[in-house]
């Protein structure tokens, strides 16, 4: 009996000398709520972050929804420029007249082409893509570089500010995919021979870069971008 309690006692005094103290307790109880605290933080972000990108989706629906209202009004007129010239016969050579027909013919089918890629850019606004080279401002910068040297403009428009807080220009170089040929052109001769000078400077979630650029790399500029949520995007030069 006597050895029985001994060992009870002796139990129960393991029991208390392996139990945590009061002070491993509080640590453990401290470092789970800051645990729980940065996982709200972070939480708090991604909705926030989510916000903006809607926002700027609206921003750039509303925009491309403008220019395309714009440019069907233009179309309504050169529509009946055509009607016009069809009925206009008097003092005027079939010649001319043919010439001038097509020449209308043409404009028509560029107006209506060039609308056409606007309203796909519009019903694409929320199809977003992130990509590895955008976890660096070079990765960015060189695909964008090569984006040129390729004639591959597919997936230029990610790399936009997806708040919309980027500069006209730069949002029109992104979606230089929907632009004219001529555009396309300039945008291949201004960028496929560019590089990067030197190494970029970044402060918080902005970093700058000068590159080289133009036919012969021969002129220099800095381009800004900008990181959000741990991707790189172009906001400006």
């Amino acid at each position: 009996m006597k050895i029985n309690y001994i060992l009870t006692i002796g139990l129960i005094v393991l029991t208390i000398s392996c139990g945590k103290s009061k002070k491993e307790i509080e640590q453990e109880k401290a470092q789970i709520e800051l645990e729980q605290k940065t996982l709200a933080e972070q939480k708090e972000k991604e909705r926030i972050h989510l916000e903006k990108i809607e926002v700027g989706k609206t921003k750039l629906k509303m925009t491309l929804t403008n220019e395309v209202d714009r440019l069907k009004k233009i179309l309504e007129e050169e529509n009946n420029i055509l009607t016009e010239l069809n009925n206009f016969q008097l003092g005027r050579l079939t010649s001319t007249k043919e010439k001038q027909i097509a020449e209308q013919r043409e404009k028509i089918s560029y107006l209506t082409d060039y609308i056409r890629k606007l309203e796909n850019e519009i019903a694409m606004t929320n199809l977003r893509e992130t990509f590895d080279f955008q976890d660096t401002p070079e990765g960015v910068v060189n695909f964008f570089f090569q984006a040129a040297k390729n004639r591959d403009f597919s997936k230029l428009r990610n790399l936009c500010d997806p708040y919309g807080e980027n500069e006209v220009e730069i949002r029109r170089i992104c979606l230089v995919e929907m632009q004219p040929e001529e555009m396309q052109d300039q945008f291949v001769e201004a960028f496929e021979n560019g590089r990067i000078m030197g190494d970029p400077k970044i402060e918080n979630d902005i970093a700058e870069l000068e590159v080289a650029f133009g036919p012969s790399s021969n002129k220099l500029e800095k381009i800004k971008l900008v990181k959000r949520m741990d991707k790189w995007y172009i906001g400006g030069y």
